[in-house]
């Protein structure tokens, strides 16, 4: 099971680095593939499993710590430049939105926010505009998709005894 959540923890961090990628290029790809936003509930397919999973091996609170201690370290390096970058596109995400959503309004492109008129746009401004919205949330897919599949794929988890109900210390 664990390979197959890794299997699918993969196909979904290729998916959304491909989608975040053509996104940084300004294309919109939810308008030519509306199903990318299936990427966003695709997070939850495999990172639900991962949660559960980390609680048995070292229990209700894990830390990035009893994490770093599972994978190898190369493993934690990765995750941790993929969370880094996300934060760091998160900002810039957040002031390329201008303070605004891309909308379409009476036959007129604008930048609304929760309603009231921002400014009216072009369609080349339109399209960006739409891009960063993806490029906002891809940024966030990379990291929730990535940190499944190196659990699944590359955690060394310590096998549960029979005898032991409580969930065994990672040293």
């Amino acid at each position: 099971m664990n390979r197959l959540l890794a299997l699918v923890a993969l196909i979904g961090l290729v998916l959304a680095a491909g989608v975040h990628v053509a996104s940084l290029a300004g294309i919109d790809v939810s308008e030519r593939i509306p199903l990318v936003w299936s990427l966003h509930l695709g997070v939850f397919v495999v990172f639900i499993p991962f949660v559960f999973s980390i609680r048995k091996v070292v229990g209700r609170q894990p830390t990035l710590s009893d994490i770093r201690q599972l994978v190898p370290r190369r493993v934690f390096l990765i995750g941790a430049a993929i969370g880094g970058y996300a934060i760091l596109n998160f900002l810039l995400f957040m002031v390329a939105t201008e303070g605004g959503n891309p909308s379409v309004l009476a036959g007129k492109y604008v930048l609304e926010n929760h309603g009231h008129l921002v400014r009216e746009i072009t369609r080349a401004e339109y399209t960006a505009f739409r891009a960063n919205d993806l490029r906002g949330f891809s940024g966030h897919w990379l990291v929730f998709y990535f940190v499944p599949f190196a659990y699944f794929m590359f955690a060394n988890k310590p096998q549960p005894s029979l005898e032991r109900t409580a969930p065994r210390e990672v040293p």
